[in-house]
């Protein structure tokens, strides 16, 4: 139900990317121990995404996430920060996807939540 509430949706471009996008720790890791237990999907093939203002420290936000993801700084991909104007950071921490491509899995996933959720 995570993934279906939260994760990202189809579009033509990333036509099988597996996402989820959040501010929220527990969230990622539940998500990245989901898609290893029951999709077999290795930590190394997870990317991570940055969303964070200009006056954010991107190096440190990504140790920070690096950390709490058991992930390496290796496997974050160009960060997106965003225009100046507007608010100020909301999140310290910024905002955090973590994605991967697989057609198979993401097949997978839309089977298994379309079997849990069928009408009888």
């Amino acid at each position: 139900m995570l993934y279906w509430c939260e994760g990202d949706k189809y579009t033509s471009k990333n036509k099988y990317k597996v996402a989820l996008t959040t501010t929220d720790e527990k969230m990622l890791n539940l998500f990245i121990k989901w898609t290893n237990k029951y999709y077999f999907v290795k930590k190394e093939q997870i990317r991570l995404r940055l969303h964070i203002w200009p006056e954010i420290n991107e190096k440190n936000v990504k140790k920070h996430w690096s950390n709490i993801l058991k992930l390496p700084v290796e496997n974050f991909t160009k960060s997106w920060i965003k225009p100046r104007g507007g608010r100020k950071a909301k999140h310290p921490n910024g905002v955090c996807r973590a994605s991967f491509d697989s057609k198979q899995v993401f097949k997978q996933i839309l089977k298994d939540i379309n079997q849990e959720f069928k009408k009888d």
